[in-house]
This record gives C-alpha cells, sequence and structure tokens, in this order.
C-alpha cells in the first residue's frame, strides 16, 4: 500500500471504505474524527504534514479545502461519488455520523451535485 487520499462527499462511503480497509490490517486516518478539522473546516496541516512524513503506508479520508495542498504528497487520490438520491439516503439514515440530518447540511452536502 502506498499514501493514498480517499475523499468524496458526505455519505458516499469514505467511512465504510476505511473501515473495511482497517479490518483487513491498513493503517487508517479518519479526519472526520479525532480532532484532525479545525474550527474554521480546515485540516490541521502541520498534524497532517507529520502522519504524512512519518507513516509511508496510510490511507486517509476526508473532504475538506485545503486538502488540496496535499496532493503530492498522496500517490493516489481516490474520488468516491454516488447518485444524489443515495446520497441522501445514506445521509438521512446513518448513524455513526450526524453531519447532513439539518436541512441546511443535508443542501449543503448536495449542492455541489447539482
Amino acid at each position: 500500500m502506498s499514501r493514498i487520499l480517499v475523499t468524496g462527499m458526505s455519505g458516499v462511503g469514505k467511512s465504510s471504505l476505511l473501515e473495511e480497509l482497517a479490518q483487513r490490517g491498513h493503517r487508517t486516518v479518519d479526519t472526520d474524527y479525532d480532532d484532525w478539522v479545525l474550527t474554521d473546516g480546515l485540516w490541521d496541516e502541520p498534524r497532517m504534514s507529520e502522519l504524512l512524513a512519518c507513516h509511508p503506508d496510510v490511507v486517509v479520508s476526508g473532504t475538506v479545502e485545503n486538502q488540496g495542498h496535499f496532493y503530492d504528497r498522496f500517490e493516489h487520490v481516490v474520488l468516491l461519488s454516488a447518485p444524489v438520491d443515495v446520497l441522501i439516503e445514506r445521509v438521512a439514515t446513518r448513524t455513526n455520523n450526524p453531519y447532513g440530518r439539518s436541512a441546511d447540511e443535508l443542501a449543503d452536502a448536495i449542492e455541489g451535485l447539482m
């Protein structure tokens, strides 16, 4: 394995993919958890830089505005996608992440697809 970024809209399956990869023994980091995203909605850049410098084999997931600053440090960037109706269903029914439950958050999550 190598350094891989998994990105995509909310509800596309990033966390599920990372969970499966972790069960198969791969090092994974889901940036939706453990304070990887600062209050301004951006990755903690020094922390992400340290992670990528210290771990040549890691799969990171997340979708933030400053992720592009790190593209050159990943060997692969994987964009997951799904039809809008599937995304809405997943966000409305998931139990592992509250994002997208409010009407405003759901609208924000799918705005880029319209």
